[in-house]
């Protein structure tokens, strides 16, 4: 086996397989190209063979960096010569559905679809729904602490987590397999471990707590002229349906308009006009006609303009391609800026605004494609142009991330650190905060062989 990682050489015959930079040229990096900048990875098959090989690494000091689906933002999976990848890809067994319990417990990398079908025969639902949902792993879920469009209804994935079995440093496992809610004996330490991003061990079991299944579902698209009206519209679904509203996204004009140009859906939804587009699902039965109703109700009072109903599956996935296809923005605006925050529902119409103005003064010519999830608060910007912009991360980061913290927001939602938004850590968290995570950091993983240079900056 040949390799540009002079660690190939060094590595023992853990008996399972290996990929060298030749091998893995061959296969697909993810989202970040450092993803196999190793040029070596190892895929192992059992908790046996992780602990083997973190047991190695601790002994050697040769730094681990897990990966999942690799479908990641942030670069939290980014590699560099000198560093072991271990990829989950073949720990994707479904140890246990107890259907009774409604819990499931799997190795960390089944991916989220696989889980989603297997639990569907028992006519139930994971809880967590993500663009990425064939592709992204249970464990990098729980490492980034995923979120996605039910997260305003079932909670992020921690709070789906009812247990964890994780491989530390030293090669010793901490396993806690909960499947109860109930659990108060002591320090409830999976959750260090949930958002740790792999800089504290390798998830390798997971115990997640299941929904029932959703039955009928009725898709709507709707226009409005702000993102107040939206909100309004919004509660008032909430208000009727409860926890029968399934999703809540919103879409800026820009964002929608240029999806549907790339996707060439112009005329799809009939004359839909308005600066904001909200898309929501309802569990309802066919012939309910509430929907029908809320939607006469915000007609009536100037919430909506206008409102599209799918009417089958191929109208239900257009509407949601839109929302789903975001990464033709990078397509028709190569070398963008992308960032993932978190504003309180009161400040969504005003802060987008007011970041839209101050990002153009940077550059009038910067175009602002904002979407995400209207009922957490969740945006996603996409910042570009006609030529790459990402040389001006750093100013732009900054002009969107004014005010964020005095209102109460989160520059970083639900993509994880990584190594993108590092230095927005130390700007932007509490010093007391960070200085416990560097702590908690240096506690267990004391030769920092665990994804260095993510997520924590350095002191």
């Amino acid at each position: 086996m040949t390799s540009s990682n002079p660690l190939s050489a060094l590595l023992p015959d853990f008996g399972i397989k290996q990929f060298s930079a030749i091998d893995l040229d061959g296969r697909d990096p993810g989202f970040d190209t450092a993803n196999f900048a190793a040029g070596v990875a190892l895929c192992p098959k059992s908790l046996e063979d992780i602990k083997s090989i973190v047991a190695w690494c601790a002994k050697t000091k040769t730094p681990v960096v897990t990966q999942g689906g690799r479908t990641g933002l942030a670069g939290g999976t980014a590699s560099a010569l000198g560093q072991l990848v271990v990829m989950m890809e073949h720990m994707n067994t479904i140890r246990n559905i107890d259907a009774g319990s409604g819990v499931a417990i799997v190795d960390a990398g089944v991916t989220l679809t696989q889980l989603e079908d297997a639990v569907s025969s028992f006519d139930l639902t994971v809880g967590i729904d993500l663009a990425a949902r064939g592709t992204c792993t249970i464990g990098g879920m729980v490492a980034t602490n995923a979120g996605g469009g039910e997260a305003f209804r079932n909670g992020m994935t921690r709070q789906r987590v009812l247990g964890l079995e994780v491989v530390l440093p030293d090669g010793t496992v901490m396993s806690d397999l909960k499947k109860v809610i109930k659990a108060n004996e002591g320090y409830d330490l999976k959750q260090i471990f949930i958002g740790s991003e792999g800089t504290l061990g390798i998830i390798t079991g997971v115990v997640l707590k299941l929904e029932k299944a959703i039955g009928n579902r009725k898709t709507v698209l709707a226009s409005t002229k702000n993102a107040d009206d939206a909100l309004c519209y919004f509660k008032r679904l909430h208000a009727m349906f409860g926890e029968n509203l399934l999703s809540a996204e919103i879409m800026w004009k820009d964002y929608f308009v240029t999806i549907c140009q790339e996707l060439e859906f112009e005329g799809r939804f009939g004359n839909l006009q308005g600066e904001t587009y909200f898309i929501a699902d309802v569990a309802v039965p066919q012939d309910d006609d509430r929907l029908l109703e809320v939607l006469g109700e915000s007609l009536e009072v100037g919430e909506i303009s206008d409102a599209v109903i799918a009417k089958n599956e191929q109208e239900r996935n257009d509407i949601w391609r839109v929302r789903e296809e975001s990464f033709l923005i990078d397509k028709a605006y190569p070398g963008g800026c992308w960032f993932d925050i978190s504003i309180p529902l009161s400040e969504l119409d005003s802060f987008v605004k007011e970041s839209t103005s101050r990002v153009r003064a940077i550059d009038p010519a910067l175009k602002v494609f904002v979407m995400g999830h209207l009922g957490d608060g969740n945006l996603h910007y996409t910042i570009a142009k006609d030529e790459p912009v990402d040389h001006l991360y750093s100013d732009i980061a900054t002009a969107l991330y004014t005010g964020l913290s005095a209102i109460g927001g989160s520059f970083s939602a639900e993509h994880g650190i990584g190594t993108e938004k590092r230095s927005s850590m130390s700007k932007f968290v509490d010093p007391t905060k960070l200085s416990l995570m560097h702590a908690i950091k240096a506690t267990i993983d004391p030769m920092n062989i665990m994804n260095p240079g993510k997520v924590l900056p350095p002191k």
